[in-house]
């Protein structure tokens, strides 16, 4: 097991480096003196080893939005906290964040071994049968924005570009129309999956999803507005989804009641789709802030929808006004979502509206178009440079 040690305290991080390095499962311990960046992070998976990450929790903040990162990118790797405040909400915050261990104030030898075999152990027993899919979240601006038929048809295109089967889950419980949209005939729908989320087997998951294309599909309920579901079994179903698929796209109704949260905490990427009119420029400012108090706003991809030459407001403008880039534009096509509706099939991608509909898919799918650039800004140091390795027990440094 590899352990790092990720603090702005020289004086905590030689304490832990001695300590650690005493320890029998750790085979090499870094040194990381600043808190790196969520695309830095993610490459501790290339490691292939598990990792315990030690995270001090003095700007909370940055702890925070690290260990969230970790948690949901990193399957391989375990946070301790150190340094964590007492209150309710401090505890709360770090249990949303995926936090394995804290070390309690002040914390002994014995406390830092016992966090390494701790954190050893919930990541064998994690990591032995889940695949840890991306999540894939669509959420509206306000009802109407058009998340639904993106999501729809973004999952078929992604079917058809990756070399996996991925997953669609209609979690617009209250009017989903995947099931509608697709023309599914199965009697079965997400309201199955959540009566039996806490007994579900392969046999059974079978029974419930229905497939178009190279897509598999749980698919919308009938309307029943007075149901309410347990937010248990909403995580108890995405965590058995992002166990079998390594892609999983969610439609959100946008209602932000505690299970959209938790799906929107665990999504890869959240595609806020509003359209050009000011209302919902408006309503798509407000979801921004709330984005922003889950510390969620690096994951956001806004997707302007029904875009058209009639739209009063360019592009800069709109873009004032959301205080954010737009990242896609779709454009307003009604008769080629009218021929996929009525056909129970995916947009034509030669069509205009289709071009847009594959480049969201290609985002899902992991290839970036052709010829273009990321758009992501390059970083000020490579990865290897957060680091400051000692000598270790038997692992080269330079793999990592």
């Amino acid at each position: 097991m590899i352990a790092a040690v990720i603090s702005e305290d020289a004086a905590l991080r030689a304490r832990l480096e001695t300590v650690l390095k005493a320890t029998v499962n750790v085979d090499s311990v870094l040194m990381i003196p600043e808190y790196p960046d969520a695309s830095s992070i993610r490459s501790l998976e290339a490691t292939e080893e598990q990792l315990v990450a030690f995270i001090d929790f003095r700007r909370s903040d940055r702890a925070l939005s690290l260990a969230g990162e970790l948690h949901r990118s990193c399957p391989s790797v375990g946070s301790v906290a150190l340094n964590v405040g007492s209150s309710q909400t401090d505890l709360i915050a770090i249990v949303r964040a995926g936090i394995c261990e804290v070390l309690p104030q002040p914390f002994s030898d014995q406390d830092v071994g016992a966090a390494v075999i701790n954190v050893s152990g919930k990541l064998t027993e994690s990591n032995g049968s889940a695949v840890q899919g991306i999540v894939y979240a669509f959420l509206p601006a306000k009802p109407g924005a058009g998340a639904s038929s993106l999501a729809v048809y973004s999952a078929l295109a992604c079917a058809r570009q990756a070399n996996c089967r991925p997953l669609l889950l209609d979690f617009d419980i209250r009017l989903g129309t995947s099931s509608f949209v697709l023309k599914l005939d199965s009697k079965n729908s997400i309201m199955d999956a959540f009566e039996n989320a806490f007994r579900m087997d392969e046999t059974l998951w079978e029974q419930l999803i229905s497939q178009r294309e190279k897509l598999d599909i749980l698919g919308s309920a009938p309307t029943e507005f007075g149901v309410r579901v347990p937010a248990e079994s909403f995580r108890s179903i995405l965590k058995w989804a992002r166990s079998r698929y390594t892609s999983v796209v969610v439609d959100l109704g946008g209602t932000m009641e505690d299970f959209e949260i938790a799906a929107l905490q665990q999504a890869g990427t959240v595609f806020l789709v509003c359209g050009p009119d000011l209302t919902s420029l408006h309503m798509a400012r407000r979801r921004m802030d709330g984005l922003r108090s889950l510390q969620l706003q690096d994951r956001v991809c806004l997707v302007m929808n029904r875009v058209d030459k009639r739209t009063g407001l360019s592009i800069r403008d709109i873009e004032s006004v959301l205080g954010m880039s737009i990242q896609i534009t779709v454009p307003a096509d009604e008769s080629s979502t009218a021929e996929a509706v009525q056909g129970g099939i995916g947009i034509n991608p030669k069509c205009a509206l289709g071009v847009q509909i594959e480049l969201i898919a290609r985002k899902m799918a992991g290839k970036a178009p052709n010829g273009a650039s990321s758009g992501a800004p390059r970083l000020k140091k490579q990865f290897i440079e957060y680091f400051s390795v000692p000598q270790s027990k038997g692992l080269d440094p330079w793999r990592l």
